[in-house]
């Protein structure tokens, strides 16, 4: 992934998490309504985002929100 087209291969692996995202909140126990409301820094728990984040030091972080 470090490699030239790197980042590409993360969207696509990004893209391929979004699509279970519905799943993936499912298997993540109960509750999550109340924490995921998308007021503070995630989003509400029916929505699936990612932001690219690149710092001083020229460092690529990605979060899932």
């Amino acid at each position: 992934m470090r490699e030239d087209g790197g980042y590409e291969v993360i969207k696509a692996a990004i893209d391929k998490l979004g699509k279970k995202h519905k799943e993936h909140i499912a298997a993540y126990g109960e509750g999550n309504e109340r924490r995921l409301t998308g007021r503070h820094e995630t989003a509400d728990i029916n929505t699936f985002l990612w932001v690219r984040n690149k710092n001083k030091n020229d460092q690529t972080h990605t979060m899932f929100l």
